[in-house]
């Protein structure tokens, strides 16, 4: 095997190493789950016809299990974990807009025991847990069935109210539905080495469920990480891409990638970075306007900010200059870099710190090229120049060895 080869393999390990390291903790995930089981108990304390009958379920990366650890020392709203939750609610027909969110933020304002005041969102309401660490929030956002969904429990075409627009269709499940049934596409991969009815609610997926890496997945964790990371270093976090629109572009991308495997098997690195490139193809324009819609319902459109008439350019540029840093990330350990500027890209980019780095280089075998580093520097190579005084040994420190002169 080549050394280039051994640095791309390392590569892949540390990728797919680092999105299980951005993942959520099992006693963390426990946390939000035990908070989550609370909302029912709330709602069931209700005597407001219109909350009867509720179903609670989990939405956004908590549902598609693509929930990252936040950022350190991050501002607001990067320095928690974000969960999602919908409350379906069957006796909201005919009820306004606003009429359903005073009734939800009344409800968890006198049921929730939490120190912060609850948030008032566009489209409902947030419950922040600032008592742990990393703190949490859950955005608790109300629904109906639209007109003509018969379906129970939040399934089918829904709609949700907007403190300016009145109601705004989303589809949720559906949504849900389709990345699962992407992310399970078959890539072929190159081998290598109350008084009132009592609310019910949706058990979250199963820790192990959660954790669990396909590289659809782990791409979504790794692009979400680096966000981030990018928007806090260019002070952008207000028009940062979000990760519905990252989720959308990237199962887009993956299904492509998917289709193109059977004839061409693929390794694992090179549908992360297929992934990232392919994802801008999926944006679609009608106009003026940028879509990047539920493919289960084209009325939810993720990119309309994208859309505002005096803001949405900030939006558009932030996506493209995000995007192109992206690029650039997911290939830093193709790189010939020191360790010194290989360890500073990769925290900059993903937050990943020394200690990590240590980690996987110890993890690969000691005779691959190590990630980000140039070809033919292993951890034998490393250690051999430890022992002998800066004699490598490599392929590239020989070529700067030049014959001895005369002695004496």
């Amino acid at each position: 095997m080549s050394n280039e080869q051994t640095k791309r393999d390392s590569w892949e390990h540390f990728l797919l190493r680092a999105a299980s390291e951005i993942s959520l903790s099992e006693a963390q995930y426990q946390k939000i789950e035990g908070r989550y089981s609370q909302l029912q108990k709330i709602l069931n304390a209700s005597d407001n016809p219109l909350l009867s009958e509720a179903h609670i379920f989990a939405q956004g990366s908590m549902r598609l299990k693509t929930t990252i650890k936040p950022v350190s020392e991050a501002p607001e709203d990067l320095d928690t974990i974000d969960a999602d939750a919908i409350i379906w609610l069957p006796h909201a027909q005919g009820a306004g807009a606003q009429e359903v969110l005073d009734a939800i933020e009344e409800r968890f304002k006198s049921g929730s025991r939490v120190q912060e005041e609850i948030k008032q969102l566009r489209r409902g309401i947030r419950i922040i847990y600032a008592d742990e660490n990393p703190g949490f929030h859950i955005d608790v956002t109300p629904a109906r069935a639209i007109n003509g969904n018969s379906q129970g429990n939040g399934e089918g075409k829904l709609e949700v109210p907007d403190r300016v627009t009145g109601w705004k269709a989303s589809s949720p499940i559906p949504y849900s539905d389709w990345l699962q049934g992407a992310s399970k596409q078959t890539i072929v991969i190159a081998k290598s080495q109350l008084s009132l009815e009592a609310a019910t609610q949706d058990p979250l997926p199963l820790y192990q469920e959660y954790i669990d890496q396909d590289p659809l997945r782990a791409s979504i964790k790794l692009l979400k990480r680096h966000r981030d990371e990018w928007a806090i270093r260019t002070k952008n976090a207000d028009h940062r891409p979000i990760s519905a629109v990252i989720t959308t572009l990237a199962t887009h991308a993956y299904l492509d990638v998917a289709k193109s495997s059977q004839s061409t098997p693929i390794r694992p690195l090179n549908v992360i970075l297929e992934i990232v490139r392919r994802m801008p193809n999926h944006i679609k324009r009608l106009g003026s306007d940028c879509l990047v819609c539920n493919p289960a319902d084209s009325g939810e459109n993720f990119a309309e900010k994208w859309n505002r008439p005096r803001e949405g350019h900030l939006y558009r540029g932030a996506f493209q200059e995000w995007h192109e840093s992206a690029s650039t990330s997911v290939s830093i350990g193709l790189e010939s870099l020191s360790a010194e500027s290989f360890a500073e890209a990769v925290k900059e980019n993903f937050g990943m710190g020394s200690a990590f780095i240590a980690a996987v280089n110890n993890e690969i075998p000691p005779h691959w090229t190590m990630p980000g580093r140039p070809d033919g520097t292993t951890r034998n190579s490393t250690l051999m120049s430890t022992m002998f005084g800066g004699m490598s040994g490599t392929a590239s420190s020989q070529e700067d060895v030049k014959p001895v002169g005369r002695l004496g």
